[in-house]
């Protein structure tokens, strides 16, 4: 028999192995983050998602990626309804597998596209959490004292005070993310300006100004906090050792201001962003200079904050509407 005469491989003979499927989602990863910019939050959600899949095909002795079927897929998501009661945990492992599989199809031969009948769950629509003006006031305020840092010696400590409340007042005055906050870099930073320039998700770009006020803050931490630390990186915050600030610290920095400012709520980061979102429309800010400010990509995202002041929102009807009032009766 000549070579000619033996019969082709089957697509399936790279992937016998869990440790193919694992290189093919370590392949689709990284095509979704060259070709679509996904961040590493999302990278890193969408790999746990997809390697937890792999587990349970193995489990289920399913030999390779051409062998599912929509059958398959629906008894694993049906698997996670005790483990992943929320329907946005759902949404986003659902979305996470049809991804992956199109990327198959179009990357990687697969001929039929077993995610297609799946049906993503609604996602809950909670209203999001927000600190009134008082509690804002009372966290800057706590910001302004800062933490003990009792163990730290003095030059440290006063450093880190003026970091935290650099911090806390420019999330409030900008409404970033907190990975946008602890990302953010010097040539990012336009001081005499007032504004910034932020990767967002998705790797998208935005501008957005803040107030004076925050300028102020950070003027004192570059000045004097940052040197103090003497960083050998561009990130504009930075931890006592001048490293680059994580997200879970700040988190624990803003709890523990939280603590401070006797604050009854969870305080968390993304409870400023939103606040800052709210207190702009109670402003009078257009919908869609907010959604620019936010960088949402959707302006549906941004349209939640008319749901939580709908006080705010009568009045401002009461008194931009012509026909609004109730006429007086003579």
């Amino acid at each position: 028999m000549g070579a000619s005469d033996l019969p082709s491989p089957s697509p399936t003979s790279s992937l016998k192995t869990r440790a193919g499927l694992e290189d093919l989602i370590r392949q689709f990863l990284e095509t979704r983050r060259i070709d679509h910019g996904a961040s590493r939050l999302t990278l890193d959600a969408y790999g746990r998602d997809l390697l937890q899949l792999a587990a349970y095909l193995e489990h289920q002795a399913i030999p390779d990626i051409y062998a599912v079927c929509s059958t398959h897929l629906r008894s694993y998501l049906s698997s996670l309804q005790s483990s992943c009661p929320r329907p946005s945990s759902l949404a986003r492992k659902t979305s996470a597998i049809r991804q992956f599989f199109k990327y198959c199809c179009l990357e990687q031969g697969l001929a039929t596209d077993p995610s297609e009948p799946l049906i993503s769950p609604n996602p809950e629509k909670r209203l999001p959490r927000f600190l009134n003006s008082a509690e804002v006031q009372a966290l800057l305020d706590a910001s302004l004292r800062g933490l003990p840092y009792r163990t730290t010696p003095i030059p440290i400590r006063e450093a880190l005070q003026s970091r935290d409340h650099a911090m806390v007042t420019l999330l409030y005055a900008s409404g970033l993310r907190v990975s946008e906050l602890v990302n953010l870099t010097l040539h990012q930073l336009e001081r005499e300006s007032f504004y910034l320039r932020v990767r967002g998700k998705g790797d998208k770009e935005r501008v957005v100004p803040f107030a004076p006020l925050a300028a102020e803050a950070l003027d004192r931490w570059l000045e004097n906090g940052r040197r103090t630390l003497s960083p050998h990186h561009d990130h504009v915050f930075c931890n006592h050792r001048g490293e680059p600030l994580t997200r879970q610290t700040f988190w624990s920095i803003l709890k523990a201001l939280g603590e401070e400012a006797e604050i009854r709520t969870n305080l968390t980061p993304h409870i400023i962003r939103h606040s800052f979102a709210t207190h702009l429309l109670e402003a009078g800010i257009q919908l869609r200079s907010l959604q620019m400010l936010l960088g949402h990509a959707d302006i549906s995202t941004t349209q939640i904050y008319t749901h939580i002041a709908p006080e705010h929102l009568a009045r401002t009807h009461e008194r931009c509407h012509p026909r609004a009032r109730i006429p007086k009766r003579r």
